[in-house]
């Protein structure tokens, strides 16, 4: 997929309105057009006319090939007046553009129905979200950052603006037995996990809401650490997690007993002690073991006797060809059952969605990372060569932690190919987080504003050139931070 511009409050896609070509960029936008461009959109998304199953496809995708060769700047305000203007009309704006994802949901489900859903609809459905989410959450932290909105950390879908936004059909909402909760970690791992299949996403989690015999909620999830916990719903909400998105199946009696179903099968192997381990494969056709998508998948599963299978578009996991990633880690199928599936599952409603601010600008570089990395596998042909000190750590790890050690980190059972593949990840990614950060912080320093995605790709890149330049001539520059051990057969630093 191609790479998101994270400047996005460029996302008022009012670019989808214009005449001219999409190469010719226009004079800096102002507030006004802003507002007036994403409405433009939300009410072009409301018209059949214009927005209809065999029109989706192409409106979208001349939406984001719009924003995709827009300048970082291209809608920053340059001067006192317009940052006036837009910490003025910036929450309408959020607004906005959270009703045009509200709108686009509507469609999907409404498509469905009509059975006119298209593959090619959903696919670009998916990248219409990603960009205006992100556009949310770059003009979110622009305005927090001018005093627009005063934030305080609130717990998990707390229902209060500007850390939750609400769909207006679920006002006021309560947390609901059998709800779905797609969720942003804060790890690399969770970075890999949102960008492993062909369609990438948001997201790299899932978890549900349990219920006891006496009405208790709680939260079941599975986590590579420890495999499928159950945690006090109020006890969960206080965690601090980058993003949460909230859907609802509509049916109560099947959601309440996917509930029971889940909650029952969870607790009980908990009360045995045994507890389900992680699935490292990701097969949800095994309900041996869980990864963090088959805990919902086996709820809706066995409170539906096998009529309500979730998700109904599945991820397919093809772009890294005949690599070995992802297999090393575990993942030995074509399709999957990707978190943020469930984002363009139309069977479930769209309620709300949460942000923990001071996440957002992390996991947006942790994004830039993972796409970093996985486009050197796929268009440059990069794979890892084990070197004796990363195989030495990765057999480390798994050694200390079978004697107990290290049991918030990994599982004693995680394949040692998993442990590998993970530490050479996270050695290479270690290395263009430290130097991303550092680019990052003067960028922002200097403008007022983060670099846009497609930014952040290009230090990335840049580093890589010359890291792969310092291998290649190690008498003369100072040693290479990863081309050693992660590098093209073909070694051209291009």
């Amino acid at each position: 997929m191609r790479n998101i511009i994270v400047l996005g409050f460029t996302c008022l896609m009012a670019a989808s309105c214009q005449t001219k070509p999409v190469d010719v960029f226009r004079a800096p936008a102002n507030t006004q057009e802003l507002i007036s461009g994403s409405r433009q959109v939300l009410n072009d998304i409301s018209n059949p006319q214009i927005f209809n199953p065999q029109t989706c496809a192409t409106y979208i995708n001349k939406v984001t090939d719009y924003l995709f060769k827009l300048p970082a700047n291209h809608f920053i305000p340059k001067n006192a007046r317009q940052a006036d203007m837009l910490k003025s009309a910036g929450p309408e704006l959020m607004d906005t553009i959270f009703q045009i994802r509200l709108a686009m949901h509507d469609k999907l489900q409404e498509f469905d129905k009509q059975n006119s859903l298209s593959r090619e609809c959903t696919l670009k459905m998916r990248e219409g979200f990603q960009y205006a989410r992100f556009s949310e959450e770059y003009l979110l932290d622009w305005l927090v950052a001018n005093k627009a909105y005063n934030y305080t950390p609130k717990p998990i879908l707390d229902n209060s603006k500007p850390s939750t936004w609400t769909n207006p059909k679920f006002e006021d909402f309560k947390l609901k037995s059998g709800d779905v909760m797609i969720i942003r970690g804060k790890s690399y791992v969770s970075a890999m996990i949102a960008r492993i299949g062909d369609e990438e996403g948001n997201f790299s989690h899932l978890a549900i809401i349990g219920e006891d015999k006496k009405g208790n909620k709680y939260v079941v999830e599975a986590l590579i650490q420890y495999g499928v916990i159950v945690t006090p719903l109020e006890k969960w909400r206080t965690a601090e997690d980058a993003r949460v998105a909230l859907y609802r199946q509509p049916d109560a009696a099947l959601a309440k007993a996917a509930a029971r179903k889940i909650y029952d099968h969870a607790q009980g192997a908990l009360d045995k002690g045994l507890g389900i381990r992680y699935d490292f494969s990701m097969n949800d056709a095994d309900y041996s073991s869980f990864f963090c998508s088959e805990v919902i998948r086996f709820a809706y599963d066995k409170a539906s006797g096998g009529r309500f299978m979730v998700p109904k578009y599945r991820s397919t996991v093809s772009k890294f060809k005949d690599q070995e990633y992802p297999k090393t880690l575990g993942v030995k199928g074509t399709s999957l059952f990707a978190p943020y599936d469930l984002e363009v599952d139309p069977r479930f409603d769209f309620v709300a969605e949460y942000r923990f601010l001071p996440l957002l600008r992390q996991v947006r570089m942790q994004d830039a990372v993972l796409q970093s990395v996985y486009e050197w596998m796929i268009k440059k042909d990069y794979n890892f060569n084990w070197t004796m000190k990363n195989a030495t750590r990765a057999h480390m790890a798994k050694f200390l932690r079978d004697f107990g050690l290290f049991k918030d980190t990994l599982p004693r059972y995680m394949p040692i190919e998993a442990v590998k593949t993970t530490v050479q990840f996270e050695a290479v990614a270690n290395t263009l987080e430290e130097n991303l950060y550092s680019r990052e912080k003067e960028f922002y320093a200097k403008n007022g504003y983060s670099p846009s995605f497609q930014d952040m790709m290009k230090i990335n890149d840049e580093y890589r050139i010359e890291d792969c330049k310092r291998n290649k001539n190690p008498t003369l520059m100072k040693p290479t931070k990863f081309h050693s051990f992660f590098r093209s057969e073909s070694n051209k630093c291009e």
